[in-house]
């Protein structure tokens, strides 16, 4: 731990600053009656100011004035307004050095105050090192450790002397935390540990790495590895640990999964086993969460290999339909004739074909006349070999829970675990069946006979079924605990107070009113308007105005001229730009000491390498300025989720303060937007095949931006994950000061529960709707009620529904208000919920509701359809600029594990957010330029430029640095004038 605890220059100065805004010189300098009667004893208006202003710094922020300091105009009027002084005598005070020392020795000793002396930096060691325990970033210590001093009338004599005491604190609490769980460990813990990173799997690996290996590709056996890690995690059997450590100990386990077992071998012993216990509890809950997913993983392929097989049976069925007709028709005729001529029937068919082949023959005629769609569970036993070992293996290795409903599934279970596939055992009498889903029953139940085979795999369907909508849950999960753990993760059970809940009866009221209002106004307008709005019983749009051509031609010739003078660079120098402009790379701090990169142009190398899908082997051998080892350091323990997202939010304000970008929107709407990334190599093991985008797996980057085009939030999806359940999560879980209130997505990205979170948050949700007809209307009264609407609504609304859960709704909207549960963790349960799950079905209700009135806005402005295509068409722009510079390995990702795809998203949108970043200033200059040259610029024409452009910046190999770029006293390199340009400037 170092002696100073890392903070930027502005964050440094922030601590000890007088304050500037309103709201804080209220609150710390008002002054009350006790106030006043000392002040007033000072004799002229300029010392009676000048002890009020010493008083008030010596509270807030806790610090002498300092002689000649620039009082913030806020704070000097609030106090002397309350004095009734004018600020203006200040400066007579301010040149009397003796009045100033001998009011402040007056204000110490009638208000209490004293100064940090040795004695009394001993006493608050005690203090600090106790709350130090609880955190693990020395910036929020210190804060604390300001405002104790403050509340103790402590005078902080400099920044330096308390920000070493708070550094210290935090080194002596996790000294303190290591000894404390170290002397908990016995003899044998300590073994079990070392063994862990001294013995190996094979020749080349430690017991350590092979924990820690990406996921491998869907099969029984992967499974079956995962359990076998589990196993050994739960092995080593650590004890309890302190609630109080647990911020240090996930501090611990960011560290620990980032060492080698060389590192582990160097350090401490107490050291080395705690950060081991704090990583395998981590491992524990990852594993956990992988064997589930792979689970999943694995019904999902049966089902889909169960399709193919009806699907090739059904064809060759077809292809030989004619031979098989013809069989059958010489089968029959051969019966005719023996029945008739008194003959041996059976002689007479086995002369036309076999009974196997007849009883095939059958088999599928019936199968292709049988009435309703064709179950591909009729071909999904071949699967049972892929669970018969995995499968009870997986239902032993955790402990299920679950609602009162799955108490059949988990009797089912807990058989299935007994068996262990060893099918010399028979299935016990009154075995369950009410967890059996309507389609597999008649497979399930032949002949009053139970088929094992589809019983046990009707059972693990169940289960993943269950755990994908939360029915049932695993403890030890992140990802699958139970929806009343995700909505209170902490350990203060105090619900919301009832003032935070609206009245549901006048809430729905207001919306039924408004709801019946919008319908028959639009169902009015249909009555006397053009009957060319219906096709048959569906309401089509009427047809959008198309661009003139004249206008597009001008705003293409306009873009071009702007970029024509951006000047053209290599991504290396628009990085280091960027870094000297925002100081962006500040936030990505070490793992362990929080500490920025050492090397500057060593980490934007290796950015570079994540986000142009170079990889750092290659960058290393061109970029010239590090070794892979190097770049790899930079990868390992500065590149995390939580320090990409910090350096976006920088960016993402950057971005929204340009005065360019205020052409491009009003700063308070979002877009979000999925792309596809084809897999190659290892990476095509972890992907999935969306028939949508091809035969080849994939996975989609949904990406969250502005209206100015500042990209806000990133996340990796499988690729035939829905995007609706992940629309949210960029709009609420972003770190920049965007404050954004609107959210347009296309149709990937609607779904009710979406649309009745949105509203219940206080935001726009406002998607693209294609196909009006595809959408039902619902209102709280009869359809016929509107008209020729009426054969556009579903189901009346049930208002009781929304009643009876309107304090669960609440729930779920606190949790993702309060940011302590991820929206897509949240919605994804309550999308997987079936319809009866009354929670899920509240929240549908609500969002009918708010899709209703939105489908009607959407159908009767066009002006918001335009707006919502022009901002998703945002989104897609974007997506262009990512595939460029994403485009080494034919813009392939070749990253097996989630974690390191996440890492080339959450890098791939920071460099794009640079490059924006980047045009925006040097087009704002270009604009200027062209105005400072009589050049007059239609303002309409502001609004199509877009920077996105990367035709001046060099994305392709050259990964090298400039030194000594010319650069003004903006810090901006010169722009690109045309010869045209410089001769009539010469003129």
């Amino acid at each position: 731990m170092p002696a100073r605890i890392y903070m930027t220059g502005p964050q440094r100065d922030a601590l000890l600053a007088l304050p500037e805004d309103e709201t804080t010189v209220v609150r710390h300098h008002s002054l009350d009656v006790n106030d006043l009667a000392a002040i007033n004893s000072a004799r002229t208006p300029e010392t009676r100011l000048g002890y009020a202003l010493q008083l008030c710094c010596l509270r807030y922020p806790g610090r002498h004035l300092r002689r000649g300091e620039l009082l913030p105009a806020v704070m000097l009027d609030h106090i002397a307004e309350q004095i009734g002084i004018d600020a203006e005598v200040i400066g007579g005070f301010a040149r009397r050095t003796p009045t100033r020392y001998d009011q402040l020795l007056a204000i110490k000793a009638r208000f209490g105050f004293t100064d940090l002396t040795k004695p009394m930096r001993a006493t608050l060691r005690a203090w600090l090192e106790a709350e130090a325990v609880g955190l693990t970033n020395g910036r929020v210590l210190l804060g604390n450790f300001l405002d104790e001093l403050r509340f103790r009338k402590i005078v902080i004599s400099g920044i330096t002397v308390v920000e070493r005491m708070a550094a210290e604190a935090m080194h002596a609490a996790e000294n303190r935390i290591i000894a404390d769980i170290d002397n908990r460990l016995d003899p044998a813990t300590h073994s079990r540990l070392d063994a862990l990173i001294a013995e190996k799997t094979h020749d080349r690996q430690s017991r350590f790495s092979w924990l820690r290996e990406p996921t491998p590709r869907v099969a029984s056996a992967s499974l079956v590895g995962i359990l076998d890690k589990i196993a050994l995690v739960r092995g080593i059997r650590t004890p309890a640990i302190d609630r109080r450590y647990e911020p240090r100990m996930e501090q611990f386990a960011r560290e620990g999964v980032r060492y080698t077992a060389q590192a582990f071998q160097q350090m401490g012993s107490a050291r080395r086993h705690v950060i081991l216990v704090a990583t395998l509890r981590e491992f524990e809950a990852t594993l956990t969460d992988t064997a589930i997913g792979m689970f999943d993983s694995l019904i999902g392929r049966a089902h889909l290999r169960a399709r193919k097989r009806l699907e090739q049976t059904v064809a060759a069925s077809a292809d030989q339909g004619r031979d098989r007709l013809i069989r059958v028709a010489d089968v029959l005729e051969a019966v005719s004739k023996a029945a008739r001529a008194g003959g041996d029937i059976a002689a007479a068919v086995a002369a036309v074909a076999s009974l196997d082949t007849i009883d095939a023959d059958a088999a599928l005629l019936r199968r292709t006349t049988r009435p309703g769609r064709d179950n591909a569970i009729s071909e999904i036993g071949p699967e049972y070999r892929t669970f018969k070992r995995a499968g009870p293996r997986f239902l032993k290795a955790f402990t299920f829970e679950g609602r009162k409903g799955t108490a059949p599934l988990r009797a089912a279970m807990a058989i299935l675990a007994e068996l262990d596939g060893d099918w010399r055992t028979a299935l016990p009498d009154g075995l369950p069946l009410g967890h059996i889903e309507r389609r597999w029953q008649r497979y399930v139940v032949t002949d009053d006979k139970i088929d094992r085979t589809h019983w046990e795999l009707a059972t693990y369907s169940a289960l993943a079924g269950a755990l994908a909508a939360g029915d049932i849950w695993v403890p030890t999960s992140r990802l699958h605990r139970s929806l009343e753990t995700l909505l209170s993760p902490s350990t203060d059970p105090v619900p919301a107070q009832v003032s935070d809940i609206p009245d549901p009866h006048v809430w729905l009221d207001a919306r039924a009113a408004e709801l019946d209002t919008a319908l028959l106004k639009v169902s009015g307008g249909l009555t006397s308007g053009d009957p060319a709005l219906f096709s048959g019983d569906r309401l089509r749009f009427p047809k959008e105005p198309k661009t003139d051509l004249a206008e597009r031609d001008d705003g293409r010739q306009f873009v071009r001229t702007c970029y024509n003078l951006v000047p053209t660079t290599r991504i290396t120098d628009v990085l280091s730009q960027v870094e000297r402009w925002t100081g962006f790379t500040s936030h990505f701090g070490h793992v362990s000491t929080g500490l920025p990169p050492s090397d500057e142009r060593s980490f934007l190398a290796a950015m570079i390498a994540e986000a142009t899908n170079l990889g750092l082997s290659r960058m290393a051998e061109v970029c010239g300025v590090a070794s892979r080892r190097t770049l790899l350091r930079m990868q390992t323990w500065h590149m995390r989720e939580e320090t990409f997202r910090a350096a976006l939010g920088c960016l993402t304000d950057a971005i929204q303060a340009e005065p360019m970008a205020a052409w491009f929107g009003e700063g308070w709407r979002a877009s979000a937007d999925g792309q596809a990334y084809y897999l190659g190599g290892a990476g095509e093991a972890g992907g999935q095949v969306n028939a949508h985008y091809g035969r080849d797996p994939i996975v989609k980057i949904y990406t969250t931006i502005t209206d100015r085009y500042a990209p806000l939030h990133q996340t990796v999806i499988a690729g035939t994950a829905g995007e609706a359940i992940h629309a949210l999560d960029g709009i609420l879980g972003h770190e920049s000061n965007a404050n954004l209130s609107a959210l347009h997505v296309d149709g990937g990205g609607v779904s009710d529960i979406v649309f009745a979170v949105m509203d219940l948050l206080g935001l726009d949700f406002e998607p693209r709707i294609p196909r009006l007809s595809d959408r039902r209307l619902y209102s709280f009264e009869p359809p016929k009620r509107y008209g020729r609407l009426a054969p556009l609504f579903g189901n009346r609304l049930n208002r009781d529904l929304i009643v009876n859960h309107w304090p669960d709704i609440h729930r779920v909207i606190r949790a993702m208000r309060d940011r302590t549960i991820t929206p897509s963790l949240i919605l994804k349960k309550l999308s997987a919920y079936r319809q009866q799950n009354s929670l899920a079905a509240a929240l549908r209700e609500v969002g009918r509701i708010e899709r209703t009135l939105f489908t009607l806005r959407w159908f009767k402005d066009p002006a918001l359809r335009q707006l919502v295509t022009g901002e998703l068409n945002k989104g897609e722009a974007r997506n262009s600029l990512a595939r460029a510079v994403a485009f080494h390995r034919l813009g392939r990702f070749r990253d097996r594990g989630i974690e390191n795809q996440q890492m080339r998203a959450a890098a791939l949108n920071l460099v794009t957010a640079a490059i924006i970043l980047f045009n925006c200033r040097y087009l704002d200059r270009a604009v200027s330029e062209l105005g400072s040259r009589g050049v007059k610029i239609d303002p309409a024409l502001l609004s199509q430029l877009s920077p996105l452009g990367w035709d001046r910046i060099n994305l392709t190999g050259d990964y090298v640095w400039s030194d000594g770029i010319e650069l003004d006293a903006d810090g901006l390199m010169p722009l690109r004038i045309p010869d045209s340009y410089r001769e009539s400037m010469s003129r």
